[in-house]
């Protein structure tokens, strides 16, 4: 076996030449509180991918539920108002559908919720502001189709239910232009 030296391997290393310097102090490696943080920071936003991914879906259903919805009210309240005979025919079909189209946009709005934002936001105005401001709209269009539907249905046979029924149908438009707003400044870019 050969043994070398300290000094002679000192002279046989490579030295690194005068103008070869590090501009930088070396980094030094986090510490375990700073892995945590960065693996929870990691997780939420996996998390947050997951329940967004759930909420399109349930949102892009929402919108098309609340098309028919609209339609079916349309069709409702010609028949009712417009010379339909008051069949009722399309009575059913719109209260089902307004009933499947306000669960799933609870159920969308209820999963944008709970998607955790684990990294600062500063508020701004973007498209994802712009979707939460037509999807409050939304909301509140919601809401109010819920109390004209029941209080136009409590009407039967009163001359007030056709002015609940009319502004029914008014904001049944105003909230399927809002949602679809909202959808849509989100999946088209400008």
């Amino acid at each position: 076996m050969l043994f070398v030296s300290r000094a002679a391997a000192q002279q046989t290393a490579p030295s690194k030449p005068a103008d070869d310097f590090e501009l930088l102090p070396p980094e030094k490696p986090p510490d375990a509180a700073e892995l945590l943080r960065q693996r929870q920071v990691e997780e939420g936003i996996a998390r947050r991918r997951a329940l967004l991914t759930v909420h399109q879906a349930v949102g892009l259903g929402m919108l098309a539920g609340l098309a028919t919805t609209v339609v079916l009210g349309q069709l409702n309240y010609q028949d009712k108002y417009g010379g339909g005979g008051d069949t009722g025919r399309w009575y059913n079909a719109h209260r089902d559908a307004a009933l499947i189209t306000s669960a799933l946009f609870a159920t969308a709005g209820t999963l944008a919720l709970l998607a955790p934002n684990p990294t600062e936001k500063r508020i701004r105005l973007d498209t994802v502001t712009l979707h939460k401001a037509f999807m409050g709209i939304a909301a509140a269009g919601f809401a109010a189709e819920i109390v004209l539907g029941f209080v136009a249905a409590s009407r039967e046979g009163k001359i007030s239910q056709r002015d609940f029924a009319l502004a029914h149908q008014i904001v049944g438009y105003a909230t399927l232009i809002s949602a679809a707003a909202g959808f849509t400044i989100l999946t088209t870019s400008f």
